[in-house]
């Protein structure tokens, strides 16, 4: 029991003599310190702004069938026909199953044709009020200072082309495209939050968040503004393709069908013309005949167009809905860096620092 008291005595008189020693070289704390906060000010005066700018997107869900789709509700315009069946393609209702769904954004936002395409579009840059691409303004402002003063002493590097990606080629790109893609996708952030059961908008809708990072706030919300556009284009594209191609085959079939309808339906004018008051069996067969080809013509005539009208709803049907909740808004106030944080941090190091170099020198004596 005496022990005990006895080792207990030992720790409290230890911590006394630790406080006298901290007390004793407490210039030497506040001198490093105040080195500590000498280096946080100037790492906060040399390290570039950062400006954030951030879009959230509502995404429709796709899981549609065909009692909720476009052409489920409009189910009555081709009198009950499966009219798909008669060019042998599906205009159902329903949403396409393998469209594209927001947990996919973040890979199409780093992949490299979605990359190269932003590239190469403009934006203007605010200091010179200079309009410039995106890949130009990436080499030539978004700079480190230690990389701008390098610049300073290498030749004006020559004018960048980017390359357009089309699926029959074969993408080749040089080190410093490749490095303006990787540089790109490091600063486009895509985040894809589900909606819960009991939100207003229903479990199957998707909120989706783009955010920038760049040194200039005007270019950061012109970027995020070009980057959810390119989306919204890549995604109505892949959704409605298939439709559109359909729909494409489709008015041909129409043309076609139409002007063969004319073409019959000015034969038999032109034949009754002549034979305006002729009485032969001959005449009366190729009238018949005629008459005939007439009727078919129509009715295929008929058909396709109800097929057309069916084939332009489920393009609209098929597109999909993006709803805006927070628009692209000019940052006013940096992002990074965060000065408050870097000066406490760094001033918390000196201290600890300091009481090291403390204990130190006991140890040393």
């Amino acid at each position: 029991m005496n022990e005990v008291k006895v080792s207990k005595l030992n720790e409290s008189i230890d911590l006394v003599e630790v406080f006298k020693q901290i007390k004793k070289g407490q210039k030497t704390i506040f001198v490093c310190m105040a080195v500590s906060f000498i280096i946080a000010i100037g790492i906060v005066l040399i390290t570039p702004k950062q400006y954030k700018t951030q879009i959230s997107l509502l995404a429709e869900s796709s899981s549609k069938n065909g009692a909720s789709g476009l052409l489920g509700q409009l189910g009555g315009l081709a009198g009950g026909l499966n009219l798909g069946g008669l060019s042998g393609l599906n205009l159902g209702g329903s949403a396409s199953s393998d469209a594209l769904t927001p947990d996919l954004y973040p890979d199409i936002v780093k992949s490299t044709p979605f990359l190269l395409e932003v590239l190469s579009q403009k934006v203007t840059e605010s200091h010179k009020n200079k309009t410039i691409t995106v890949a130009e303004y990436l080499e030539r402002y978004n700079k480190t200072p230690l990389a701008r003063f390098m610049g300073l002493f290498m030749d004006k590097p020559v004018p960048l082309s980017i390359v357009k990606y089309t699926p029959e080629t074969l993408l080749k790109l040089t080190n410093r495209q490749t490095d303006l893609a990787n540089g790109l996708a490091d600063i486009i952030k895509l985040n894809v939050v589900s909606a819960t059961s009991g939100s207003l908008t229903g479990g199957g809708s998707k909120t989706i968040t783009v955010s920038i990072e760049v040194q200039d706030p005007e270019v950061s919300a012109q970027l995020a503004n070009l980057v959810v556009s390119n989306l919204k284009l890549y995604i109505v594209d892949y959704n409605t393709g298939k439709a559109k191609k359909d729909l494409d085959f489709i008015k041909a079939r129409y043309i076609e069908a139409r002007d063969k309808y004319y073409a019959t339906q000015q034969a038999l004018a032109n034949h009754n013309d002549r034979n305006l008051n002729v009485i032969l069996a001959s005449v009366n067969t190729s009238k018949e005949r005629l008459q005939t080809e007439n009727q078919l013509a129509m009715n295929v005539y008929n058909s396709l167009a109800q097929v057309l009208e069916q084939a332009k709803l489920k393009v609209q049907d098929q597109t999909p809905v993006f709803t805006v909740i927070e628009p692209a808004i000019v940052p006013t106030l940096k992002s990074k860096p965060k000065s408050i944080i870097i000066i406490i941090g760094l001033v918390f190091v000196g201290a600890f620092i300091g009481v090291g170099i403390i204990f130190f020198n006991r140890k040393g004596n």
